[in-house]
C-alpha cells in the first residue's frame, strides 16, 4: 500500500527497524528522533499519520498527542510504550489516540494498525477536498454532481438558462431534481427580475398546478389549481406576466410544454426554453459521486462522522434500479449514514465474479428497456452476436417480452 507516517522515535536502532518495517510496506517514513524535529510537520493538512513512541526525554507522546489534536482533531496518532500499563493506555485513548500499541510490536500487527490509520486519514482528507470543492462550486454542481456526460450536460443548460432572460420549463419524471433545479437556476441568475415558479401536472395524474414566488431559495404558493382552474385564473396568471417584464417564469412539469398548450404559456412571443430532467438510471455512471454527496449532506445534517461507502454498498448501489429516483436515493443514503447499512454489509462482501455478473445482468436489463424488448436491437446496441446475447439472458433468467411496452 502506499500511506505516510510521521516517526517519533528516540532509540536510534528502534527508529531504524520501525522505518525498515514500515518501508518494506511500501509506506513511506519521515523519521524522527523528538517532537522539536518532528513539529514542523505536525499541521492540519499533514498527508499521513503520527506514530510515536510515549517515553521520550523534554517533551513525550503526550505532548506529541496534544499538539496533534491541536493542530488537527482528524490526525491519527499512535502511541508506542515499551512499559504498558492500564492507567496509560486508558489515557492515551481518553486524550484521543488512534491506537496504543506495547513494544516489541509484530510486523503484522504493526502494518495492520498503520495501514488502517493511513486509510482513515486518506478518508478525512478526500472528504475536506470535496467539501472545499462544493463551497467552491456553483449551485448546479451542488445539487446535479457527476462527471457522465448527461448530468454534464445538464449542469450547462442549467447555467446557460440562468444566464439568460428567458422564461424556463422544466419536465421530467417524478424526483428527478425539478425543485432544486429551480433553486439553482435562481441562485446562478444574475438577473435582477424576480423569479415565478409555476409547478404543473397534468390532469392524467390527478395533481394540481401552482404558482409561485421564487426569492432566497422560499416557496411562497399564492395561486392553487392552474391546472382545473377558471379561464379568469389561467387568465391572471398571463396578466401578471404581461403586466410586469420584471418576472421570469420557471415552470415545472412532467411532461413537456407541448402537452401543456392548454395553459397558453408562451403565446404572448416570449421565449421558453426547455429542459428535460433525466431519471437516475440514466445517470447510472454517476450513482458513485451522487450517493457519496447525499451520504455527505445526511452525515452533516446528523452532525455525524463520513462513514466509508463499501465496495458491497457500491455494487448494490448500481446494479439495482431506482424508479423513485432522488428521493428514494436519499432515503438508502440516510439509512447508510445512520450506520444501519454499513452494519448490514459487514461480513456480506460479494465476490468479483458476483459484482461482474450483476453488473452484466444490470447492463442487459437497460439496454432491453431502452430497446423496447427488441433482443435483435439490444445485440447489435451491445455488439454481441444474436445466439451469445440469448445465451447471456437465459444465463440470468431475462425475458425480453418483460421489456415490451403493456
Amino acid at each position: 500500500m502506499s500511506g505516510q507516517v510521521l516517526l517519533i522515535e528516540d532509540d536510534d536502532a528502534l527508529r531504524a527497524s520501525l522505518a525498515q518495517t514500515l518501508e518494506l510496506a511500501d509506506i513511506a517514513v519521515i523519521p524522527t528522533m523528538g517532537y522539536v524535529q518532528a513539529k514542523r510537520s505536525i499541521r492540519a493538512n499533514f498527508p499521513g499519520i503520527i506514530l510515536s513512541d510515549i517515553r521520550m526525554p523534554h517533551q513525550d507522546g503526550f505532548d506529541v498527542l496534544s499538539s496533534a489534536r491541536s493542530a488537527d482533531p482528524d490526525l491519527p496518532v499512535i502511541l508506542l510504550t515499551g512499559h504498558s500499563d492500564v492507567p496509560t493506555a486508558m489515557r492515551a485513548m481518553k486524550e484521543g489516540a488512534y491506537e496504543y500499541l506495547e513494544k516489541p510490536v509484530g510486523t503484522e500487527r504493526l502494518v495492520d494498525v498503520v495501514s488502517r490509520a493511513i486509510a482513515h486519514r486518506d478518508l478525512v482528507l478526500k472528504s475536506r477536498r470535496i467539501e472545499r470543492a462544493l463551497e467552491r462550486s456553483d449551485a448546479a454542481a451542488r445539487s446535479f454532481p457527476g462527471s457522465g456526460p448527461v448530468s454534464s450536460a445538464l449542469r450547462t443548460a442549467l447555467r446557460r438558462v440562468a444566464a439568460s432572460d428567458c422564461h424556463v420549463h422544466l419536465y421530467g419524471p417524478k424526483g428527478t431534481g425539478r425543485k432544486e433545479a429551480g433553486f439553482a437556476i435562481n441562485a446562478l441568475s444574475t438577473d435582477a427580475r424576480s423569479f415565478h415558479a409555476l409547478n404543473l401536472i397534468t390532469a392524467e395524474t390527478d395533481a394540481i398546478g401552482r404558482t409561485a414566488k421564487l426569492r432566497d431559495g422560499a416557496w411562497d404558493f399564492s395561486l392553487k389549481n392552474v391546472e382545473l382552474a377558471t379561464q379568469r385564473q389561467v387568465d391572471d396568471l398571463h396578466g401578471l406576466l404581461e403586466a410586469n417584464s420584471e418576472i421570469r417564469l420557471i415552470s415545472s412539469a412532467t411532461v413537456p410544454l407541448a402537452e401543456l398548450e392548454h395553459l397558453g404559456l408562451g403565446e404572448d412571443g416570449s421565449t421558453i426554453v426547455e429542459i428535460r430532467f433525466p431519471t437516475l438510471d440514466e445517470r447510472r455512471e454517476d450513482l458513485p459521486e451522487i450517493f457519496e454527496n447525499l451520504v455527505r449532506l445526511s452525515v452533516r445534517s446528523l452532525d455525524t462522522d463520513m462513514p466509508e461507502i463499501s465496495t458491497a454498498t457500491l455494487s448494490d448501489l448500481m446494479t439495482r434500479s431506482w424508479p423513485g429516483n432522488l428521493p428514494a436515493l436519499r432515503d438508502f443514503a440516510m439509512t447508510y449514514a445512520l450506520g444501519t447499512r454499513a452494519q448490514s454489509d459487514a461480513g456480506a462482501q460479494p465476490t468479483l465474479v458476483e459484482q461482474i455478473d450483476a453488473f452484466e445482468k444490470m447492463v442487459l436489463s437497460e439496454t432491453l428497456k431502452r430497446t423496447g424488448g427488441k433482443a435483435a436491437e439490444a445485440a447489435r446496441a451491445l455488439g454481441v452476436p444474436r445466439n451469445t446475447f440469448y445465451d447471456r439472458l437465459a444465463r440470468f433468467g431475462i425475458s425480453p417480452k418483460d421489456f415490451r411496452p403493456g
